[in-house]
């Protein structure tokens, strides 16, 4: 028999952030997780902000107190990577006209795997590739420029792996949106999604990528 850990309130509570999401049928309530590892109680906003007793808990992974035909799912935490790769590029004409050449990358930060060792990873899924000018280029060097990297990317596979503690110290060197890191690689978290399901929030991240805005 599971035993459920005693409920604890504290008396400076955080604001109600949602980190999952109750799904019964065609209704979705977003729930916040008063814990700061992968298990506590999964509140939701009423219940959170009138010290009502909540129903759910998280137990590493798994949600005690569902009704039948409810499930939970955490909110993506998506993120962008940006990857200095040119020296995996070979075109003579690509090296020449770039000075900087980056792989573009968004991950659910909150998903982990483990491929073929104990080392947890993070699924990236490819968004295409951005780069710097090593000089001024007339229009058709700069057409030709972006229709060879445009080539290249589609050989790039569109999901690679790589260690969390890897990419979390990348994470600790932000950019601007919309830039290149200032130097070596960096990472920014994904602000204002719609989407409340990871993949759902990859593919709204990957039409915002295509309007050049990250």
């Amino acid at each position: 028999m599971t035993t459920q850990p005693q409920q604890t309130m504290s008396d400076a509570k955080a604001p109600f952030k949602p980190t999952a999401v109750l799904i019964a049928e065609d209704n979705r309530t977003l729930l916040h997780l008063d814990s700061e590892d992968n298990s506590g109680w999964l509140y939701t906003q009423d219940e959170w902000e009138n010290n009502r007793e909540p129903r759910i808990y998280r137990r590493y992974g798994k949600h005690e107190g569902l009704e039948e035909n409810e499930r939970v799912e955490l909110l993506p935490d998506l993120w962008i990577v940006k990857l200095d790769e040119r020296e995996h590029w070979i075109d003579p004409m690509i090296l020449e006209r770039t000075s900087r050449l980056y792989g573009v990358y968004v991950f659910d930060r909150r998903q982990h795997f483990h491929l073929c060792s104990f080392e947890a990873n993070y699924e990236l899924h490819f968004l295409g590739s951005q780069w710097e000018t090593s000089r001024e280029l007339t229009d058709t060097e700069d057409e030709e420029l972006w229709e060879a990297i445009q080539e290249g990317d589609t050989q790039t596979e569109d999901v690679s792996y790589f260690g969390v503690p890897e990419i979390d110290r990348i994470l600790d060197a932000p950019f601007r949106e919309g830039f290149l890191p200032e130097e070596g690689n960096g990472g920014i978290q994904v602000n204002d999604l719609t989407s409340v399901m990871a993949d759902d929030a990859i593919e709204e991240v990957r039409e915002a990528h295509c309007q050049s805005e990250y």
